[in-house]
């Protein structure tokens, strides 16, 4: 999507017709996005998908129906949100200034808790191991566009990702690797490589991301441009 997800970025309506397209065609789309439950559910609800998945691959929609997939989560009882705010999590990898709460996003996450700013993943990653903390990772979710120079990070439960949420999907499903392909602009969107069919980056992401195709157009035509490459 672009910039507060708008599907009409500049007056483009070329994923909206994409999107019409992909559903007359009989092509799944699954929006898999740092999003809180509430964000995805209605996004389904107003395009017409039959499933989503929130919070980094962490929550799953389906209908009515919520599953939530939290990697090696140790705690019972707790949401990983609650266990960060209430362990002093998000208290230590703020307290350099480096990092932010992205308010007010965070209102009703469940599984993780977004940051914006600067960091260095693997540094902050040692620094919470090395404070008892390595059951929860920084994740980075990718360049603000209408914050110059800030990126957006999830403190994310271990063992969990985009990636994580896309393969249990397609297993739960019954989809071959083959049968699928991926479309993002970050680095948790790379990853997804690893377990579809086709990956793509959209012609926005960071120009120092490799390892997938990029499309010609930037956002929601970028997206569009894979749809249209799928069909065919």
């Amino acid at each position: 999507m672009a910039p507060g997800g708008d599907l009409f970025w500049k007056g483009s309506t070329r994923l909206a017709e994409a999107l019409v397209r992909a559903r007359a065609d009989g092509l799944l789309i699954v929006p898999v996005t740092g999003r809180g439950r509430l964000q995805v559910r209605e996004l389904c609800r107003l395009l017409g998908l039959p499933r989503g998945l929130a919070e980094l691959g962490c929550v799953h929609l389906e209908g009515p129906e919520v599953r939530y997939e939290l990697g090696s989560f140790p705690f019972v009882g707790e949401t990983p949100v609650e266990a960060m705010q209430a362990r002093g999590v998000i208290e230590l990898v703020t307290g350099g200034g480096a990092l932010a709460s992205h308010e007010p996003w965070n209102e009703g996450r469940e599984a993780t808790f977004i940051l914006r700013g600067r960091a260095d993943t693997e540094e902050t990653n040692r620094l919470l191991a090395g404070h008892g903390f390595d059951w929860c990772t920084l994740v980075d979710n990718g360049a603000f566009a209408r914050r110059p120079g800030q990126h957006a990070y999830h403190l994310a439960p271990t063992g969990t990702g985009k990636a994580a949420g896309v393969a249990i999907d397609a297993e739960r499903h019954g989809l071959d690797r083959t049968e699928t392909a991926y479309v993002g602009d970050a680095a948790s969107d790379l990853e997804c490589a690893a377990v579809v069919g086709e990956c793509w980056l959209v012609a926005n992401a960071d120009p120092a991301l490799g390892g997938a195709g990029r499309t010609e157009a930037p956002y929601g035509d970028g997206v569009a441009e894979v749809i249209d490459r799928l069909l065919g």
